[in-house]
């Protein structure tokens, strides 16, 4: 299987990154992620910082997050489509890290003595469990929290979210999912980065989740753009899902709200009045992370309450 390495890390989404990959459509590839750099070495316990440093580089910015591995460009995409990517297996590495820097948009440090101050924990990672401490353990459920194509016109770091996709950090990017994003230009120039071995609604801490890196397997297709989509759509067996990412949240809400009616009404052949209705009685929605800077609302629809097409 043909491999991305993460020998080129990018920054920002931008058309300006040279393609570090040529991939065609319709084949399955391989993606090696880079894990965030994370806390200092000296502050890590002294039995983890073997492994630790294995996986971690100190080459990386300390003023920079969420290193995407290259900029892939995938023949016979181009604007006015989409590129529609399928998530197979993750692999994570054995170590990862979550951390509180003091504030964040869930936890702001104004709040006072309901702030904790900096935190950070180091965890390994063993037999699909994240070992927490002596006591808990938690299952290893990965996630690609970055995965976007280059902007329209502008170039964003990697901290953002977008119509582009981006930094979108979805528990639901992960392995039998799909990912449709808009393209803006040839190639599409797909970024992917920012695995998490799990991460809590809302993203509280703002260094994860678990952050590490590993490996993830893609499949890319590509088709015309569906009539009256704008943001990414998201599907996997059992929902359809719509996304945005805004500030306030209630305006990511909005977005996202808008963009499932609009789906319900092209492919599902709902009016729009119907589809409203509809989706209030059975609408799951939740912010995945909170402390970008914009927020993430991700819309779900249980396909067993849509009718058959």
């Amino acid at each position: 299987m043909y491999t991305v390495s993460k020998e080129i890390l990018y920054y920002e989404h931008s058309k300006n990154n040279p393609p570090t990959n040529k991939i065609i459509t319709n084949t399955w590839f391989k993606v090696e992620t880079q894990m965030n750099r994370g806390p200092d070495l000296s502050k890590i316990p002294s039995n983890l910082r073997g492994i630790y440093n294995k996986y971690r580089s100190d080459n990386q910015p300390t003023d920079k997050s969420n290193p995407s591995s290259g900029c892939i460009y995938i023949e016979d995409t181009k604007p006015g489509d989409v590129v529609i990517i399928h998530i197979g297996e993750i692999k994570t590495h054995p170590i990862g890290w979550t951390r509180y820097k003091g504030s964040t948009g869930a936890m702001p440090n104004y709040l006072g003595f309901s702030n904790i101050g900096e935190q950070f924990r180091v965890c390994e990672i063993n037999e699909n469990k994240i070992i927490w401490d002596n006591h808990t353990t938690f299952p290893v459920e990965p996630m690609i929290g970055v995965l976007g194509v280059a902007p329209e016109y502008e170039s964003r770091s990697n901290a953002w979210g977008g119509v582009w996709g981006g930094n979108m950090d979805i528990q639901e990017v992960t392995t039998g999912a799909k990912i449709t994003l808009p393209i803006f230009h040839n190639g599409a120039l797909l970024h992917v980065g920012d695995m998490h071995a799990r991460q809590g609604d809302g993203e509280i801490c703002g260094g994860g989740g678990i952050e590490t890196g590993g490996s993830v397997e893609l499949y890319v297709e590509t088709k015309k753009k569906p009539k009256m989509m704008t943001w990414p759509r998201i599907e996997n067996s059992s929902h359809i899902m719509t996304i945005a990412c805004d500030k306030p949240a209630e305006d990511a809400f909005r977005t996202a709200l808008s963009e499932m009616i609009y789906w319900l009404e092209s492919d599902y052949k709902m009016s729009k009045s119907d589809a409203f209705l509809f989706l209030a009685q059975c609408l799951e929605a939740r912010v995945t992370q909170f402390v970008n800077p914009t927020y993430t609302y991700i819309l779900k629809v249980n396909k067993k309450y849509l009718p058959i097409i």
